[in-house]
């Protein structure tokens, strides 16, 4: 269940650079947002859904996904606290439905822009299409990145570089993590990265307990995030 909300801009502390916004179109934009609150796990976003507003995030995290016609799913970006959907951002701009699907991972809190407004601002504000196109340039960068590992890096380095960023945000501290949520990640099945986990474990960096990979040896991890010498 989501509880919206309209009217005031309380939300705007997530997001400086909008702090700056005061023509006509940018605070009507503003000021005719709803806010939503979701709860973790919810769908927000279905592929083939018409998009209908400019969605940002104020709280939580929001995960963006690609799903195959076989059910795989591969992670495409997340949305943070202070950040927007690049999805609707580009499914708006071209008139087109939802490309993708969109899910919170915690509880969230959303700010939905209607299209008319989002569209008004976007061609009459400067300070709000600054601040669009300057978060749509920097996502663009990450999902290049991302199109650029799946392409050219082997599995088993993308999921070496998982874990270690993983480890690296849990201080060390026992990674709470089921091999189907690596899989999702890395756009893998459970089987393969259950078989990669297993062969890490030998090799010494990591230990497997039940819904849990303990970190052995960091320096061993990191090496395996090495490709050998050509």
């Amino acid at each position: 269940m989501n509880t919206p909300a309209a009217g005031g801009t309380t939300w705007l502390t997530a997001f400086p650079g909008l702090a700056s916004v005061k023509d006509a179109s940018g605070m009507a934009a503003l000021q005719a947002a709803h806010v939503h609150q979701f709860p973790a796990g919810a769908e927000i976003v279905h592929s083939g859904d018409p998009c209908q507003s400019f969605i940002l995030l104020s709280r939580g995290v929001l995960r963006v996904y690609e799903a195959g016609e076989s059910g795989r799913e591969i992670v495409l970006y997340r949305v943070r606290a202070g950040e927007l959907c690049v999805l609707t951002l580009t499914n708006l701009m071209a008139s087109t439905a939802y490309s993708a699907g969109a899910k919170a991972e915690e509880d969230i809190e959303v700010v939905m822009i209607p299209m008319s407004h989002f569209q008004d601002a976007l061609s009459n504000s400067d300070t709000f299409r600054t601040f669009v196109i300057s978060t749509l340039s920097r996502r663009m960068g990450e999902v290049m990145a991302l199109v650029e590992q799946v392409a050219f890096q082997r599995l088993d380095l993308r999921l070496a570089c998982l874990l270690g960023d993983l480890f690296s945000r849990s201080q060390g501290a026992p990674l709470v993590v089921t091999h189907q949520a690596l899989a999702l990640e890395l756009g893998s099945t459970r089987e393969v990265v259950s078989r990669m986990l297993k062969e890490f474990e030998r090799s010494g960096c990591i230990r497997l307990r039940r819904g849990q990979i303990e970190l052995l040896s960091h320096e061993t991890l990191a090496r395996l995030t090495c490709p050998p010498a050509a």
